[in-house]
This record gives structure tokens, sequence and C-alpha cells, in this order.
């Protein structure tokens, strides 16, 4: 089974973004920086933007900031933002539809994923972004890259 990284990916974007915040950042040094592929940064910037936890603008100036504080966004925000299906989705197809009265597994399994999925997104929901990441010192950044070069 194949496991998705787009909630992380997803966390990883919006704790450099909100690192850097108040400052735009582009996604081409997002990208670089969380180590994936630009396009696939711009399509979970494009859902962050959607549900209202970014904001782009265009241009030579353009890039993305946060569109609100960071404390006031959990990371049940951006799963919501950019998760298509459950974490724990499962492929729960019931082979013995025929005698459900007798084999449980079925639903067993179905309520534990349930159970999992809503204990997560309580926990989520209780994790605020500004958790996740020490704001961005610029001058120290400055410092490291000169000292890099000699």
């Amino acid at each position: 089974m194949s496991k998705s990284t787009q909630l992380v990916t997803a966390c990883y974007v919006a704790a450099f973004v909100g690192a850097h915040h108040p400052k735009r950042v582009n996604t081409d040094g997002i990208a670089h920086m969380v180590d994936t592929h630009p396009s696939r940064v711009r399509r979970i910037v494009s859902r962050l933007v959607k549900a209202g936890i970014l904001s782009s603008s265009r241009g030579s100036s353009g890039g993305v900031t946060l569109a609100r504080e960071p404390s006031t966004i959990t990371l049940a925000d951006i799963y919501d933002a950019v998760q298509t299906q459950g974490v724990l989705s499962l492929g729960l197809h019931d082979p013995y539809e025929g005698w459900a009265d007798h084999c449980f597994v079925h639903p067993t399994i179905e309520k534990l994923c349930d159970d999992l999925e809503a204990k997560m997104r309580a926990d989520l929901a209780n994790i605020r972004l500004t958790d996740v990441y020490r704001p961005w010192d610029g001058s120290k950044l400055q410092r490291d890259n000169l000292a890099a070069q000699v």
C-alpha cells in the first residue's frame, strides 16, 4: 500500500510560510526548502489558498503569505484543505456480504478506522501552526550564507 505524503508536505509548506510571516515567499523557494517538485508545491498551495490558510499574489513581487494569524491555523485546518480521503483509507471491500449476519470483520475494521480518524482529527485540532516552526531569522541566514561562501 502506498503512503500519501500530502498532509505532511502541506504542513511543511504552511510551516515554511509561517516561519517567514509576514514576508512573501515564492513557490520555487518553498519547493527547494521542503525538497519536493515545484508543481506539487503549487498544487498544495492552491488548496491551502482555497481553504483560506494562505494568500497568494502573482507578478514579480508576488508570492505566498499566511491569510490569517498563524496562531489561528491548526493542523486540522491543513488536513481538511488537502486530504481527499481519510489518512486510514483502507480498501475495505467486504467479500462476505452474503453472510453478514455471521461475519463481523468488515464492520469491526471500519469502526476502528473511523475511531482512529476521529481521534487523529481531534489531536490535529489541538496543534497550532505556531507549534511546528520557529520564526525565520533572516539575519542569521544571511550570516550563515556568507560564512558558507568563505
